[in-house]
């Protein structure tokens, strides 16, 4: 029985990699003779985005951890110049976001992120492709949020505004969305009027919800929770995944480190192995928060060095993983949230 299981696994990973290759990830602009070029000439390997026309940067930059700090302004602002200058041309925001002390109302601090972001943006905008979110469900309520986004952003168009955080035990989230004064109806006449290029649809808990939603409406992009724990819980990569690569969405992991729980119990794996492992799977990039230079440095390093994982490796690393799967997997309400989150 083990051995058919692994055999399956096997299966599902030449799949997978199949998929990647079927995507452009392997191929092309990506092939082994750019990613070799790419590698001498220190630049950050670059993948589809599905059907926006775009290639983004392999590693991108989530503009949580200190760039949603209040009170941080210039850490953060050396993090997001220090990224475009590496050759990020992805960043990752939302409406929602501005990290609040235990005790404290979070409410007068969100927009904090895009803030920041907008600090750099009033000067670099053409470097980089930008993408922000409304966590408000109605047609009223999301309009509000993206007046604020432009403005705290500094700039009059947004490349990509996503539906934050889709609920997976609440049907009535979908429902939500789609009424006849709900968000979709808002981000639908945002792009007819050219004020956002694209649109796209979050979540964390249910690759089942998300898929639903791709299916019902042509979302350009989604963002996703997929880190190597996800085999063993609701896995994103074999249930939504395929679906999107078919649809040629563009695919934004996040999560991979799971809050740096990823390297608690004594170091289940590594940063590189944790990038290493989603960048293997047909995602377009993939996101992380960050909290100094020197991680965003390791990062973008890891990024350009990339090269596919074998099945060995893959297989190997998710064995590291399933012992803790329940805490790398917390975003699915497996175990409960960071604190500081």
């Amino acid at each position: 029985m083990q051995n058919f299981k692994i055999d399956s696994r096997r299966q599902f990973i030449k799949k997978m990699i199949a998929l990647s290759v079927a995507a452009g990830f392997y191929s092309g602009s990506n092939s082994v003779a750019a990613m070799i070029n790419s590698l001498a000439k220190g630049e950050m390997p670059k993948r589809p985005f599905g059907k926006t026309g775009y290639n983004i940067g392999l590693f991108s930059l989530g503009a949580q951890g200190t760039v949603e700090i209040p009170g941080r302004e210039e850490d953060a602002l050396a993090i997001i110049n220090r990224a475009l200058d590496l050759g990020v041309n992805y960043i990752d925001t939302s409406a929602y976001y501005g990290r609040a002390k235990e005790g404290e109302d979070q409410l007068p601090l969100q927009g904090t992120s895009e803030r920041y972001v907008g600090q750099v943006l009033k000067t670099r905008r053409k470097e980089t492709f930008i993408a922000t979110k409304t966590h408000d469900r109605s047609y009223d309520g999301a309009m509000r949020h993206l007046e604020k986004s432009l403005k705290n952003l500094q700039t009059d168009k947004i490349d990509l505004w996503q539906i934050h955080n889709v609920k997976s035990k609440e049907k009535e989230d979908i429902d939500k969305i789609f009424a006849d004064d709900g968000v979709l109806k808002a981000m639908k006449k945002a792009k007819e009027e050219g004020i956002v290029k694209f649109l796209g649809v979050t979540g964390h808990e249910s690759p089942d919800q998300l898929r639903i939603l791709i299916e019902r409406f042509p979302f350009d992009t989604i963002l996703t929770a997929i880190n190597a724990a996800d085999k063993h819980h609701d896995p994103v990569i074999e249930k939504l995944l395929p679906t999107a690569v078919e649809k040629n969405v563009g695919i934004v992991a996040m999560k991979i480190p799971a809050r740096d729980r990823i390297f608690s119990k004594g170091g289940i794996i590594t940063m590189k192995q944790a990038l290493e492992y989603v960048f293997t799977f047909p995602i377009s990039t993939a996101i992380v928060g960050i909290d100094n230079l020197k991680e965003l440095e390791e990062n973008v390093q890891i990024a350009k060095n990339f090269a596919p994982l074998t099945e060995d490796e893959l297989l190997a690393i998710e064995n590291l993983t399933k012992p803790h799967y329940k805490d790398l997997q917390f975003f699915k309400g497996l175990s409960d949230w960071p604190k500081d989150w």
